[in-house]
């Protein structure tokens, strides 16, 4: 540890102008490297963690789907399979045909 005299000095010797340039330039390298590779490291970790959250919201909103339609439609399971399936085909063919290709 220095001493408080030490800290404030004011002096411009040779030494403390190559060490402000050195850190300063430490500074500037890092700032543009270190900077943007957070930023990646960022966008890629929330996006991961998005598309799990995705998945499982898209499964429970089908198990909920399934589950509310078997109770509105007569007969059995096979009257909401039916129809979902059905919707799902039909959606998926709709995609199917905007895709490029």
């Amino acid at each position: 540890m220095t001493s408080p005299a030490f800290e404030k000095s004011t002096d411009t010797s040779l030494a403390n102008r190559a060490t402000k340039i050195v850190v300063d330039f430490v500074e500037l390298l890092r700032g543009r490297t270190t900077g943007p590779l957070l930023l990646i490291a960022r966008v890629i970790v929330y996006g991961i963690v998005l598309c799990v959250a995705a998945v499982a919201v898209a499964t429970l909103v089908v198990i909920a789907a399934v589950k509310a339609t078997n109770n509105f439609l007569p007969g059995g399971v096979w009257s909401t399979h039916l129809l979902l399936g059905t919707l799902f085909a039909a959606a998926g063919g709709l995609l199917w045909s905007k895709r490029l290709a």
